[in-house]
């Protein structure tokens, strides 16, 4: 018995051992993805290879790598993880050794007889709940390889209904009609997009709800973070934002979180979300990232931001300047006289002599010196002067907004001097005919590295011999917009002294027959450390970066004269959006944006080559441009640093 009782427990132990050698292993196996498959059966092996897609430009976007072997007619899925790129899975697995440059020459080229793989990335779109096929937009792949491609792909996956090809190029948009493929338009899938990365940070805060009429009547703490109805005109200072409508690139909301540095992002329906909802008024971190972001409550006793320490932001005023400033006159163009906006539209005129662009003609700048000078005979000055007295002493104690709001009036009801508007009448007096002109801001706080400023002041038309928008009223609305409520906030953020504030003015014609206004980035904002130049563009004079409510411009990165192998002697323009208002058809011409790119790059070199930046790919300059009247000339009238 006792024999028998051993053998059964020795059995019984070997039993339990193999047991757990195979749980160990099948845990081991479960927690260890293949580096590849060369199929995929569902969607949970899908899962297990998917990473990070080719760019940022759409959000909640899973992408697996693919490969095909011409030779070989076989094809390879990559594991994400273990592959960022194509050409380092072919290297390492399909032996390819003759480098990353012949690589990319090779099998990005439209006829090259050296191209050995069809290249590709499928993409799950959350959003639309739909599978794409998406190609580099540097791949000049030629309509019948991306059908092979298509084809091996419906063949080894389980991804056989309701796949397409995205037209993510102005040539494959071309190319359309010769696909015997689904295909599917940038716009479709932007239109179906319900989560946008605009500034990738994380915070914590106490998560509020505001609709316009909130943001108006209460205030804001500075631990708040803001769940938006609509998009405000003026951002209080908060510590983050969800916003329920997207935003483009350069929107005053997607400007000002970058340069805040905190987290914003938007999420359609996020006024109404039951997720959000369920923390409303609790102290949540909020997470952002180019593909999602999270929401989860923490104990305000334990968890706290940590301390934001901004560079200190020096503001020069020169007063010596006190006649108008023609841009020709280089001695007299100095940003700590005229404001950093006029002085940066000085440096374009002189770029534009040898490129292919204009600057707006009649141009000058109205001084600081003016500026002062109305202070001191409005009494304004010392309105200001005994604001930040008593807003050193104890901001919280000061009714800012009525006070503020006493100094712009004090300045609009006092008259200008008149030898000034003398001479502005007579600068304004021309042979071109122009009589409608606008007058911008331009202080020595905004525009400048660290410290874009976009939207804090007021831009005004002027008209010549109109009763109503008179020069006098546009010179002097531009001067009091120093101290709207949220410049002035938006200085005290960055601890800018409100003292060394002041107001200069551009002045040039305007555009009341402009076919397109656009916005650019030098830099590729949704694929770091990668060359490409990001083009917003709307018709007319529809804003830009205040779009009306369900208005989408069209959006474009353009790769023109990449300095890599990969771009080199190609024409690239990818398309993330169209306009809403153009018939879906992009309103600018691949000449035209090709142009614009190389005008662009113009201006980038010459700042960068004055800058103390390091990477020319990741330098970055916001540049404001038109097209005008039916000849649709290339108009710049605008460049500054892109602060993110």
């Amino acid at each position: 018995m006792t024999s028998i009782a051993s053998a059964t427990s020795l059995i019984k132990a070997n039993t339990f051992f193999l047991f757990v050698i195979l749980l160990i292993s099948s845990c081991s196996t479960a927690q260890t993805p293949p580096k590849y498959l060369t199929q995929i059966n569902n969607k949970e092996e899908f899962n297990m290879l998917f990473g990070n897609p080719l760019s940022n430009k759409y959000g909640e976007v899973d992408a697996v790598k693919v490969v095909y072997d011409i030779q070989s007619k076989k094809i390879y899925y990559l594991n994400g993880k273990n592959y960022k790129y194509h050409h380092g899975f072919c290297a390492k697995k399909l032996g390819y050794s003759k480098g990353l440059e012949a690589f990319n020459e090779n099998n990005y080229s439209a006829d090259s007889p050296q191209r050995i793989y069809l290249l590709g990335n499928i993409n799950y779109y959350h959003a639309l709940k739909q599978f794409i096929l998406d190609l580099s937009p540097a791949d000049l792949i030629q309509p019948k390889d991306i059908e092979t491609l298509y084809q091996q792909i419906i063949k080894t996956t389980f991804i056989n209904k309701n796949f397409a090809l995205l037209l993510n190029t102005s040539r494959l948009i071309d190319l359309s009609k010769q696909f015997k493929i689904p295909t599917i338009t940038p716009e479709k899938i932007y239109k179906n997009q319900t989560y946008q990365a605009i500034s990738v940070e994380s915070k914590f805060g106490y998560l509020r709800f505001a609709n316009a009429k909130d943001l108006k009547e209460n205030t804001y703490h500075k631990n708040d973070i803001l769940v938006l109805e609509n998009t405000p005109n003026i951002i209080p200072l908060v510590t983050g934002i969800i916003a329920s409508e997207f935003q483009t690139p350069l929107s005053h909301l997607s400007i000002l979180g970058r340069n805040r540095k905190i987290p914003i992002m938007a999420s359609k329906g996020a006024y109404n979300n039951k997720k959000l909802l369920k923390y409303k008024d609790q102290y949540v971190l909020l997470i952002v990232t180019p593909n999602g972001y999270s929401v989860k409550k923490y104990n305000p006793e334990k968890y706290h931001n940590k301390k934001q320490y901004l560079a200190k932001i020096k503001l020069d005023k020169n007063l010596s300047v006190d006649s108008l400033v023609d841009f020709n006159e280089r001695k007299k163009v100095i940003s700590h006289a005229i404001g950093n906006k006029a002085k940066n539209f000085s440096t374009l005129k002189h770029l534009s002599k040898q490129a292919n662009f204009k600057v707006p003609e009649n141009a000058f700048a109205i001084p600081f010196y003016f500026y002062e000078k109305h202070l001191e005979t409005s009494k304004a000055g010392v309105l200001i002067e005994q604001l930040l007295i008593d807003y050193k002493a104890q901001p919280d104690s000061v009714n800012l907004k009525n006070r503020l709001k006493k100094i712009r009036k004090t300045i609009t009801k006092t008259p200008i001097d008149k030898s000034l508007l003398e001479q502005v009448n007579k600068r304004l007096k021309n042979d071109n005919g122009y009589q409608r002109f606008r007058f911008r801001s331009s202080t020595n706080a905004e525009d400048m590295k660290g410290f874009g400023g976009a939207g804090l002041y007021t831009s005004k038309t002027g008209v010549i011999g109109d009763s109503t928008k008179t020069i006098e009223k546009a010179i002097k609305k531009v001067w009091a917009s120093l101290w709207n409520i949220q410049a002035f906030n938006e200085r005290s953020y960055f601890n800018i002294k409100q003292e060394n504030v002041a107001m200069g003015i551009l002045v040039h014609r305007a555009f009341p027959k402009e076919i397109a206004n656009g916005v650019a980035i030098t830099k590729n904002i949704y694929r770091e450390s990668n060359f490409g130049y990001v083009v917003n563009v709307q018709v007319g004079n529809e804003s830009v970066v205040e779009p009306k409510k369900g208005v989408i411009c069209d959006q474009v990165v353009c790769y023109e004269s990449g300095e890599s192998k990969i771009y080199s002697e190609k024409d690239i323009i990818e398309v993330i959006t169209k306009s809403s208002l153009n018939n879906n058809q992009l309103i600018m011409t691949d000449a035209e944006i090709l142009n614009l790119v190389k005008q662009l790059e113009v201006i980038k070199h010459y700042y960068f080559n004055r800058s103390n930046e390091y990477d020319y790919v990741k330098f970055g300059l916001d540049i404001e441009f038109k097209l005008d009247s039916e000849k649709r000339v290339l108009y710049i009238k605008q460049v500054r640093y892109y602060n993110d």
